[in-house]
């Protein structure tokens, strides 16, 4: 799409950035909290599962219609934005509208803790949209060419998870007035929280495309997009584990406790050595995913560093870091239906993030969207962590924390000697290193591996 590299890739980069970003705002919307809601009342005994899916899936179809078009109208009058945005504004809106409907089957699949099905359809649209841009790629063709190919990949994704729920639930449009409002009640406070926080960690983004371009936007976009893949992890895992803490904490379950301690150790053991993974392999994971452009190009200079896009993923993977543990205390109010208590959390951090940016990336760009992000995101696990504990009477140990350090520091120094390897090469060492360590000192047993499966099988 941009064949002559260097600054007229990295704004195409950019361009890219702000098509998904500006999308993914009104993605929130078209959702409103109704996963979470759905997953939550199919988790719960004696619930018609089918009248509740079907009676989620027809608003979600209403409200993915509504919002897409808006997204797609609005876009083309934000003066700042080039043709080519707003075209791509249109086509990924029509995109999102399949992922938003293939959310409810990833509900109903957590619910029944058969995520492999998810898994699955997830993976072969990916790799059709994988295989789409490639070849776009090399015929050389537009930025429309790509985006249009996830269209495609989206409906297949939600035609398969179709086909795989089709075993629990016939798939119609219903229309229940008393499940609607009940389920707009409850997602109400979810679809506030969930679109503030998207303006928390994508309004740097957005303010970086108004007020620095689409150079900035794309040295930025490659970490960012890194941080997104990454904390994915503790959200697939918590939206597996969601479904047993939410039936152990209705039933009144003594072992609501022990859920909470081993999703607090497993994701201790999943977030250190990741945090040390990222800054070691800070390097050579930019230019095995984003190319040999993003390693030196800056247009920060700070404490005379030039800040190109690998240092700012050290930077960003603190963020990550935080984000690991502050995904049990969100799930955790939701599943005591106290998500309304998380809203004027996050609208005091998200007015501090909105003026920190617009104070600092006018002098520090992406390097001060970065700082940002860390600060504030520090400061939601710390408050939602208070927040948790003012609702559920509950101790986490963490005992399990020197063991971890241990094994990961050891792991650090194999990753350190290995840079100069292929990138995936050293991922795989360090993490066959670490986990050999682990079970050496004991931090994973066949003991803990037993739980885990059985935690899996009461639930």
């Amino acid at each position: 799409a941009y064949p002559g590299g260097g600054e007229m890739w990295l704004g195409g980069y950019g361009d890219y950035t702000t098509v998904f970003t500006y999308v993914s705002f009104w993605a929130i919307l078209a959702d409103f909290g109704f996963f979470w809601v759905l997953v939550r009342e199919i988790s719960k005994s004696a619930t018609n599962q089918e009248e509740i899916f079907n009676n989620i899936i027809t608003l979600k179809s209403i409200f993915g219609v509504v919002v897409f078009i808006l997204c797609s109208l609005l876009g083309f009058l934000i003066p700042q934005y080039s043709w080519t945005v707003k075209l791509g504004i249109a086509i990924i809106s029509a995109s999102w509208f399949w992922m938003s409907l293939n959310s409810t089957y990833v509900g109903l699949f957590q619910s029944k803790l058969e995520m492999y099905k998810a898994v699955i359809a997830e993976v072969l649209g990916r790799a059709a949209i994988l295989i789409g841009v490639l070849f776009l790629i090399k015929i050389n063709t537009s930025l429309y060419g790509i985006l249009w190919v996830y269209i495609f990949g989206n409906l297949l994704n939600f035609l398969i998870s179709l086909y795989f729920g089709s075993k629990y639930v016939k798939f119609r449009f219903t229309y229940n007035l008393k499940i609607w409002k009940y389920v707009l009640k409850e997602s109400l406070p979810l679809v506030i929280l969930n679109f503030i926080g998207l303006i928390h960690f994508r309004i740097d983004t957005i303010i970086l495309s108004v007020m620095k371009g689409s150079l900035d936007v794309g040295i930025y976009g490659v970490p960012s997009k890194i941080l997104e893949i990454v904390i994915l992890i503790p959200g697939i895992f918590m939206g597996n584990v969601f479904p047993i803490l939410t039936n152990y904490y209705h039933s009144k379950d003594k072992r609501l406790s022990e859920a909470i301690q081993k999703s607090f150790d497993f994701l201790t053991i999943i977030a250190m050595p990741v945090l040390v993974g990222l800054i070691v392999l800070s390097w050579p994971l930019v230019d095995f995913i984003a190319g040999k452009e993003y390693l030196n190009t800056s247009t920060i200079n700070f404490l005379g560093l030039d800040f190109s896009a690998p240092r700012i993923l050290t930077i960003l993977a603190i963020s990550i870091f935080a984000s690991f543990f502050l995904t049990i205390f969100s799930n955790l109010l939701t599943v005591m239906e106290k998500q309304s208590k998380q809203v004027l959390p996050i609208i005091v951090i998200t007015v501090v993030n909105i003026i920190l940016n617009i104070i600092l990336i006018p002098r520090y760009s992406y390097l001060a969207a970065a700082m940002v992000n860390v600060f504030t995101g520090t400061v939601m696990l710390v408050w939602w962590n208070h927040l948790t504990h003012k609702y559920l009477d509950y101790k986490l140990n963490y005992k399990i924390f020197p063991k971890v350090i241990f094994a990961t520091l050891i792991m650090g120094a194999v990753l350190y000697a290995s840079r100069s390897m292929n990138v995936l090469i050293a991922i795989i060492l360090g993490i066959i290193v670490y986990f050999a360590v682990g079970y050496f000192i004991k931090i994973f047993d066949k003991e803990m591996l037993s739980k885990i499966i059985a935690l899996r099988k009461e639930g």
